[in-house]
């Protein structure tokens, strides 16, 4: 990926960096490795970041250094060769479907069978030797992920959150019949004392909203079928949230002391179907849909 940019009346006489940090949202710590690797041009001129700028000038900024070291990759992620579910690609994202019991990344616990090292084999044949996840999902939530093909587009999802307004939308199946068609939860969410996984809600943790609506019920089996709408990002949120209302997800023993929560799906019952953002580089809305997995469909 080659970045470009022409100078523009309004910013001419400042130095190049303050371009590179106002207009091209670049972070110190990236500006440093570009300049580190000698990937910053001027008219085709390699230039320092203290270069004053004048109008009509051509800034180049080669990105695909970043992507160009392979040393230690194949020792970072163990290659499994299976084609990821693409939703969508493009030069810069790349967004698929995450299946049930498969971590999105390696960690102490799982370092062969996880979502990244299936995404670190296919963008090794595009030559990108760098995984950047901007979404995430727990083990056993299905549906969409989203990686970026490079640094820089992982920071302007940081950077211009605002602009890019990100929205994800899940459907999950909860315990019980839940009464209200609509409603928001609001508590914060901490991490439970004693453990490193758990959550719970707690006044002094982070500020955490959860928006819900019911799309159908199953008196016979007592369960609700909703739509969730998340305002914050926090760990387990969904499962949190609904456990504290007293409607833990089916399948999720972790949030809930019911015997009978794993009765009809062997999993918490969750699926990220939806998400829409304004894409930062082509500057066009995006809209994708998931379609629910089978365990959910059959319940549903």
């Amino acid at each position: 990926m080659v970045l470009k940019y022409n100078i523009k009346k309004a910013d001419e006489n400042k130095e190049l960096k303050t371009i590179l940090k106002n207009r091209l949202y670049i972070s110190s710590r990236l500006l440093s490795k570009l300049k580190q690797s000698h990937a910053i041009f001027v008219n085709n001129n390699e230039v320092y970041t203290n270069y004053v700028t004048k109008e009509n000038d051509e800034i180049l900024i080669d990105l695909n250094i970043l992507n160009s070291n392979k040393q230690n990759f194949s020792d970072k992620y163990i290659i499994i060769d299976k084609k990821p579910d693409i939703l969508y690609e493009d030069d810069y994202l790349l967004i698929v479907n995450k299946p049930t019991n498969m971590p999105t990344h390696p960690s102490h616990n799982n370092y062969d069978n996880t979502l990244s090292n299936i995404i670190a084999n296919y963008l090794e044949k595009q030559k990108i030797y760098n995984i950047h996840i901007l979404t995430r999902l727990d083990k056993n939530t299905t549906g969409i992920c989203i990686f970026a093909k490079n640094e820089y587009i992982q920071e302007l999802f940081m950077r211009r959150k605002e602009y890019i307004n990100l929205k994800k939308e899940y459907i999950c199946i909860v315990n019980g019949i839940v009464e209200k068609d609509s409603g928001i939860i609001e508590k914060n969410i901490a991490r439970k004392k004693g453990t490193i996984i758990l959550r719970e809600v707690c006044d002094d943790g982070d500020y955490a909203k959860t928006e819900y609506s019911v799309i159908s019920r199953n008196y016979d089996k007592n369960y609700t079928v909703l739509k969730i709408i998340l305002h914050t990002g926090r760990t387990h949120q969904i499962r949190v949230h609904m456990s504290y209302i007293g409607h833990p997800l089916l399948g999720d023993d972790m949030y809930s002391d019911k015997k009978d929560i794993k009765k009809y799906i062997d999993r918490q019952a969750l699926h990220c179907y939806k998400i829409s953002f304004i894409h930062p580089i082509l500057k066009k809305e995006i809209d994708i849909v998931c379609k629910l997995p089978d365990d959910m469909k059959n319940l549903i």
